[in-house]
């Protein structure tokens, strides 16, 4: 069941009555304030950047050579059907770990836009519709894709197996691969699925026993847990909105003014405030971590009965790599508690992950359907959203707000600076020359 919209509004404002500090002015009292006190809770946390999330399920998850084996991985088009498709094809570090484009494209097209992997490790979901509840998992998703990689894991053990460099790599993270050599009982492809008893490759996998089944998928969540470990480290730095947030909780009212633009506080106060933006992109993530039904217009590209979260959160249960299966190094932990509290409902039809906006203005076109080119067309639409006629029902937030073309501009400054954090160094956007350090 939904929450009112005036509970979470009386919730959430009520915390700023339990002692929050405020960021006044230096000079005393009198003056007016830099912000409506009303919103400071919301831009404390703005600057509250928390610890990054331990993820127990990836034994590896922060371990440094594995993380290094993973960014090699993560630009190597070897592992696609046509040698040209990799991570970085879709998630690539001059697009904001993006592709710049409406629908990702790999060796075909895809039905969504390939979101940016900025602070991924932050997020509890994976995927628009959080079919993964680990970047490991997510990470072993596209390999497979037929629309993204198309690679099968059977071809990912061979090419583990038979390259000197990368089984060298394999060998020091996670121990020796399995010998695929012998090809009467490991075939050229193989992978379990499709739904289509007569594709060749399920034909093949069927034909294999369990135990070499189970060695050869071992590689494929290896290389998953490698790649999610080079993506922890894919993260963003401070802004000029954290280093305004700074300034004010400490009361340094010249240097907060001095770094953000006052166009750029403006928007930073309809952001907090009247627009109310924070209820779903709030925190230091600027993201809820949970899935609205915007009720996004119409475009051709995109299918409009696309059920989003509602399908997803039943690709996630019969997920072979979700955090509780056999795979996980921690099946009955907190990650995987999480299967058990989901509650599948129609309310969950038409939903997506509600997007994180750090270095927001890099990562155009915008929501799961590359549905706007432009900051300035999104905040156009979030002004005023127009009809919208399903899947399930647009979240009760969105309304008209009648914003002067002033206070959008604003608002897209404010995101603008949410965004200017220094450029990434090349240890996060480019490929090692070597697979280990």
């Amino acid at each position: 069941m939904s929450v009112s919209r005036s509970t979470v509004q009386i919730a959430l404002l009520s915390a700023v009555f339990v002692g929050c500090a405020r960021g006044s002015d230096k000079e005393g009292d009198t003056a007016i304030p830099l912000l409506d006190p009303d919103i400071d809770v919301f831009v404390h946390a703005l600057g509250d950047r928390p610890e990054l999330p331990e993820d127990p399920t990836n034994a590896w998850a922060d371990d440094e050579t594995a993380a290094w084996f993973g960014r090699f991985l993560y630009f190597d088009t070897r592992l696609s059907s046509t040698g040209e498709v990799a991570c970085a094809s879709c998630h690539a570090p001059v697009e904001g770990f993006g592709d710049g484009l409406p629908l990702s494209e790999g060796v075909g097209t895809t039905g969504r836009h390939a979101p940016n992997i900025w602070n991924a490790a932050y997020q509890r979901w994976m995927f628009w519709d959080g079919r993964c509840d680990t970047l490991w998992c997510q990470a072993t998703g596209p390999i497979e894709s037929p629309g993204e990689m198309d690679f099968t894991r059977m071809e990912l053990a061979r090419l583990i197996f038979t390259d000197p460099d990368l089984s060298d790599a394999y060998t020091e993270v996670f121990g020796a691969p399995p010998d695929v050599s012998d090809r009467d009982r490991f075939p050229m492809t193989a992978r379990p699925g499709p739904s289509d008893p007569e594709d060749p490759d399920r034909i093949a996998w069927s034909a294999m026993t369990e135990t070499d089944q189970h060695d050869v998928t071992a590689v494929l969540v290896n290389v998953g847990k490698a790649i999610a470990a080079y993506e922890r480290t894919v993260l963003t730095g401070d802004t000029s909105v954290d280093r305004f947030v700074t300034a004010f909780i400490a009361g340094d009212r010249a240097t907060a003014e001095s770094a953000l633009s006052a166009e750029a506080i403006r928007g930073l106060e309809l952001f907090a405030g009247e627009g109310e933006c924070v209820f779903c992109h709030s925190g230091w993530l600027t993201s809820n971590k949970e899935f609205h039904n915007i009720g996004l217009p119409e475009v051709a590209t995109v299918d409009p009965f696309d059920t989003g979260r509602y399908d997803g959160i039943n690709a996630l249960r019969d997920g072979e790599f979700n955090a509780a299966s056999m795979w996980s190094d921690d099946p009955t932990g907190a990650i995987a508690s999480r299967l058990g509290q989901i509650a599948l409902t129609t309310e969950q039809l038409g939903q997506f992950r509600t997007p994180a906006l750090r270095r927001v203005a890099h990562n155009g076109p915008y929501m799961h359907g590359g549905h706007f080119d432009t900051l300035d067309e999104v905040v156009a639409f979030y002004n005023d959203p127009g009809d919208y006629e399903g899947p399930g029902h647009r979240e009760e937030l969105l309304e008209q707000r009648g914003w002067s073309d002033d206070d959008q501009a604003a608002l897209v400054a404010f995101l603008t600076a949410l965004s200017d954090d220094p450029a990434p160094s090349s240890a996060l956007t480019t490929a090692p020359a070597t697979p280990l350090p």
